[in-house]
């Protein structure tokens, strides 16, 4: 029962913490009237910090709160929800999973990257990021399952790109995004994954020394 009630608690304050962050925007969106918000530097700590079933449910809740607190940071309508969720759950495979979890992370982020290229091939560039976060999750997936500190930075980038993975996805199929416009998202989508990677250590970190 003990076990269970930690579980349950996890779950709800990353939840929470995502869907307050949702309030704060950060950065806009190119071909959409919508905000990325703060909530992109809690999506690598649950990752991080849950185990794999705890991260989907954690970032599922986090999503459909910030859903309807914040609907400014939902670009994608009710399909905005599912980025946490891949970036979470993926994100917490790679660091929980030893070899299998990172190849599911390497697997997602090669069908990003081939669903990308299907209709931008033009501008092949966009998807160099998500080619560093699959070479990473190669590497993890012959360490250990437990990660280190020092490993933080791999996991949380690994871990957002896995977000931008799914954003990517949407950008191009639901929004119809024509490869001129990845020009212009570029910069901007390295900004936000820096914000996310660095608020993800900033975070974790002093969570895993406390904790662990």
């Amino acid at each position: 029962m003990r076990i269970e009630a930690l579980r349950i608690a996890r779950i709800s304050v990353f939840a929470a913490l995502y869907a307050v962050l949702s309030l704060v925007p950060i950065s806009v969106f190119i071909g959409a009237p919508s905000f990325l918000a703060l909530n992109l530097i809690i999506t690598p700590v649950i990752a991080i910090l849950l185990a794999p079933l705890e991260a989907f449910l954690s970032s599922l809740f986090g999503g459909i709160i910030a859903f309807y607190v914040a609907p400014f940071q939902a670009m994608f309508g009710p399909y905005t929800i599912i980025l946490p969720v891949a970036g979470s759950t993926f994100g917490s495979l790679a660091c929980h999973k030893g070899k299998l979890g990172a190849l599911a992370a390497v697997s997602f982020l090669v069908a990003a990257i081939s669903a990308y290229l299907v209709n931008n091939f033009p501008f092949p560039y966009f998807i160099v990021p998500h080619l560093i976060a699959m070479l990473m999750a190669l590497i993890v997936a012959f360490k250990k399952a437990t990660p280190t500190i020092l490993e933080v930075p791999l996991y949380t980038f690994i871990s957002t790109m896995c977000e931008q993975g799914m954003m990517m996805i949407f950008a191009v199929y639901l929004l119809g995004l024509p490869w001129q416009a990845f020009v212009g998202i570029l910069p901007l989508m390295i900004y936000e994954r820096i914000v996310g990677t660095l608020g993800g250590v900033l975070i974790a970190i002093p969570i895993i020394r406390i904790a662990y």
